[in-house]
């Protein structure tokens, strides 16, 4: 016979097996619908010798991976304006831009990035260097 006790242990039992196969195809990586980053990307200088009354930096179009302990998570691309947003979990990530990018040697130009567990998108400006001198 079984007691009300043995029950419960079997329902827990259960539940915890549940839990375990919802949650197997979950990554820690998973994007989540209201964090990630959002923001602009510029190049500069964008002329060999910058002016007050010129920008000297300027807003690019790019792809970029997004990197997680040197495994890439995902990819965005920026628009005409720099503008992206990208999902993604909270936590540390890394930036780094595709070899077509216009700016000097994309691939060592890598930026670190944090997510914040806000609930929120979290605002970033990313700055590259062109290489004019």
């Amino acid at each position: 016979m079984i007691g009300p006790c043995d029950v419960m242990k079997h329902c827990a039992v259960l539940t915890l097996v549940a839990w375990g196969i919802a949650g197997a195809g979950c990554s820690p990586d998973a994007p989540s619908p209201a964090t990630g980053l959002t923001g602009i990307v510029t190049r500069g200088p964008i002329a060999p010798v910058c002016r007050i009354d010129l920008p000297c930096d300027a807003p690019f179009t790019a792809t970029f991976n997004v990197e997680r302990s040197g495994r890439r998570v995902t990819q965005f691309q920026s628009d005409a304006s720099g503008q992206f947003t990208v999902f993604l979990a909270p936590g540390g990530y890394t930036i780094v831009p595709n070899a077509d990018a216009p700016i000097f040697v994309p691939a060592a130009q890598t930026k670190p990035v944090t997510v914040a567990d806000t609930g929120t998108l979290t605002v970033v400006r990313l700055m590259f260097d062109t290489g004019i001198r």
